[in-house]
This record gives structure tokens, C-alpha cells and sequence, in this order.
């Protein structure tokens, strides 16, 4: 049986295939399902994490600072491109995201999908 990742965890997926501007390869990704779920679910739900030199960050693309969950670059979670991902593209646990920092994605999800 695979490893329960946590709401908050930094895991790697690889995402590829994909089609257009989905955001492809092996990537950092934040668990944004509810653990209850990634409990008993094959799969999880993830926002991708993009590098991005001088990002700042918006409503939509939270800002992460090097370091932060075990990236090592600044980046953003790109909140507009999450996706439900089979627990066999998830290889490894990076680190976890403060409880700040999953807000502000708990924020830019409300907006992106207005709930």
C-alpha cells in the first residue's frame, strides 16, 4: 500500500502527459486533499509548485521562499492548475507547508473556483 500524504505536504508527481499549458514534468506539488481522503483514496489532490525567479506572488500564485517545505528555489503554487494525481505519480515526500502559507492557497482556491 502506497504512503498517506498529509493536507499541507510537498510531494513529487510527475505530471506528465499533458496537453497544452497544463504544467508538465516532474515537479514539486502541494497535497491540497483533505487527509481524511488521502486516507482511504487511491488518489490525492495537488497544486503544482513552479519556480520563478523574482516571483511575488498574486491571488492565484502563492509565493514560497526557498527553503520553505523543502524547495530550493523561490517559487510559486501555481493555484489554477491543481489536479487529482494516482498515488503511483507521487514519488517521495519533499517537506510540509506552515499553516500561513496554506491559507493563502486555501485562499486562492476559494477564488479560483469562487467558493
Amino acid at each position: 500500500m502506497p504512503p498517506h500524504y498529509l493536507r499541507g505536504d510537498v510531494v513529487w508527481v510527475d505530471l506528465n502527459p499533458t496537453t497544452g499549458s497544463e504544467i508538465n514534468k516532474r515537479r514539486p506539488c502541494v497535497v491540497i486533499q483533505r487527509d481524511a481522503a488521502n486516507e482511504t483514496s487511491p488518489t490525492t489532490i495537488v497544486a503544482p509548485i513552479s519556480s520563478a525567479r523574482g516571483a511575488k506572488g498574486n491571488i492565484l500564485n502563492v509565493f514560497i521562499a526557498a527553503g520553505t517545505g523543502g524547495t530550493s528555489k523561490d517559487s510559486l503554487v501555481v493555484c489554477n492548475q491543481i489536479r487529482t494525481v494516482d498515488s503511483a505519480r507521487i514519488s517521495g515526500k519533499i517537506g510540509s507547508l506552515p499553516a500561513p502559507i496554506m491559507a493563502a492557497i486555501d485562499q486562492g482556491l476559494r477564488l479560483i473556483l469562487d467558493i
